[in-house]
């Protein structure tokens, strides 16, 4: 997630040098052909071009509106993910008590469940954003994208699965999760059935058991619609169709303007070439704006931040239990939160 209030001039040049190439191409063979080829049969009436350019930002507008509905969804499950990782840990540190228990236990064997059940879920988090990171085959796979995810990767330490969950589970537990397909999944259910124990060893009462277990459900929940963003692409006719539209405007575009600045006098027909390129710019970057908005977890600079979210998580429930050696909150690399 870029945190400034607006992007720098790096990233500007690196959003537009190839949406500039392509407008002066097109105004280029469109001044050459209609000036020294003398062709003037490729002056497209201004008319048409314009019907296709109306249809193209209507249409580019509804794409942007469903790719940032996706972005946002997204941001509010992970704030729906802190909400209730919060109250878990509240929960189990007040409800799980040796009031009703059913065999001799000291307090510190209490305590020692309650860190078990917030460190695993530590683990959840953990596994739950390295699902996130994993790369599906419609996500962005353009030179650039690859040259941004590693010119990040080399300034911010993003840990395995295996190195952030071994300070979590037991040596027996993090054998068991590496023979999980979802990892995430799997410790939830681990949680489910840590409850159930204590139940039946009265450290919960029935109530108190229910209360804990419709915060994993909606744990649960808060997953399942993070995976469904991750797992389902925005309709790629969606994109396919905005693309083409986009290039068949930009590429009509100078030819539709030849005569209208031509009619200005034959000296200022060259004017065309800037107009064009601010024209096509607004529109391609409209397309860009829209296509590197619809997945959220693709790991770049304008995803959900969720590595920084689930840091504030382990700060707040490490803080709870009383710990002292917190880790440090998650700091932007050049203005990018990650």
């Amino acid at each position: 997630m870029y945190v400034k209030h607006y992007f720098n001039f790096n990233i500007i040049y690196f959003i537009s040098w190839r949406l500039v190439l392509w407008s002066l191409f097109t105004g280029l063979i469109a001044l050459i052909s209609y000036e020294y080829l003398d062709w003037k049969w490729v002056a497209v009436p201004w008319l048409p071009v314009s019907l296709i350019g109306t249809a193209v930002a209507f249409y580019v507008g509804f794409k942007n509106n469903q790719s940032y509905d996706r972005s946002w969804e997204a941001r509010k499950i992970w704030g729906g993910i802190t909400n209730s990782s919060r109250s878990f840990g509240a929960s189990c540190r007040a409800f799980i008590t040796l009031e009703q228990a059913s065999e001799t236990i000291t307090q510190n064997e209490v305590n020692a469940e309650v860190k078990t059940l917030i460190y695993r879920h530590l683990a959840w988090l953990f596994a739950l954003k390295h699902a996130m990171w994993q790369r599906t085959v419609w996500e962005h796979q353009q030179i650039d994208s690859i040259r941004q995810r590693n010119y990040f990767n080399k300034r911010i330490n993003f840990f395995s699965f295996d190195e952030e969950a071994a300070s979590c589970l037991s040596s027996e537990e993090m054998t068991w999760i590496t023979t999980k397909q979802n990892k995430a999944t799997q410790l939830l259910d681990r949680q489910s059935q840590h409850l159930t124990a204590l139940k039946h060893r009265g450290l919960l009462t029935d109530f108190r058991h229910i209360a804990l277990q419709n915060i994993i459900n909606e744990l649960y929940t808060e997953q399942g619609r993070s995976e469904r963003i991750k797992n389902s692409p925005l309709p790629r006719q969606y994109a396919t169709s905005s693309a083409i539209f986009i290039l068949i405007f930009t590429f009509l575009l100078p030819f539709g303007m030849l005569k209208e600045f031509e009619s200005n006098g034959p000296e200022l027909i060259w004017l065309l070439l800037p107009f064009n390129l601010v024209v096509s710019w607004v529109f391609s970057l409209m397309e860009y704006t829209g296509d590197y908005s619809e997945n959220p977890f693709e790991g770049l600079i304008n995803d959900v931040p969720i590595q920084s979210i689930v840091r504030t998580i382990e700060i707040d429930l490490k803080d709870m239990l009383g710990e002292s050696d917190l880790p440090e909150r998650i700091k932007p690399v050049e203005n990018v939160l990650f």
